[in-house]
């Protein structure tokens, strides 16, 4: 599937969760948002450990979560203490060689990929928070492109990809 698609998807899927948003429980494929008992969300600044991507990469990747969760619920956005909490680290940014050309050594694409570590509290269904847990999403580029060339449009991507999976596992209960 290409990019394109993918982001047409994406953007398909934030729509309808749009939609959904005046209802009074969010729903998704039987996930929800009780929302007369859950009303507050705390997202921490994520972090960076992992020493490396560029500098813009947790303020980029907190803003996209807190900016998903707004646009997607009626949940209000709290400093700390909400009845979802969400913290967050980079533990993961690296580039991988993925595919070598026939008998030789150089790879022809590589990949960008990030991991992100998510501890999620929900003070309501203590049952729903997990510890740890770890997001790794990729996208791959041509060899003849530097990181240099194309790292703002794989970060923003990535990070799409990453805060799609955080919200479905803590919003959506997929």
């Amino acid at each position: 599937m290409t990019t394109y698609i993918k982001n047409i998807f994406f953007f398909v899927f934030v729509v309808l969760l749009s939609s959904c948003a005046g209802a009074s429980l969010f729903k998704l494929n039987g996930g929800t948002i009780d929302y007369t008992q859950i009303k507050t969300l705390s997202i921490s600044p994520i972090l960076n450990d992992a020493g490396q991507g560029p500098p813009t990469i947790t303020i980029n990747a907190t803003e996209k979560l807190r900016e998903f969760y707004l646009r997607n619920t009626r949940l209000g956005l709290v400093q700390s203490g909400g009845d979802m909490q969400i913290e967050g680290r980079i533990v993961g940014y690296e580039v991988i060689p993925v595919a070598p050309q026939g008998g030789s050594q150089v790879a022809t694409i590589q990949r960008l990929q990030i991991k992100m570590e998510v501890t999620y509290y929900n003070a309501v269904d203590e049952e729903a928070s997990f510890d740890d847990k770890i997001y790794t999403q990729f996208e791959d580029f041509e060899q003849n492109q530097t990181l240099a060339q194309v790292e703002e449009q794989l970060v923003e991507i990535i990070l799409d990809r990453i805060v799609f999976d955080i919200f479905n596992d803590t919003a959506g209960n997929w």
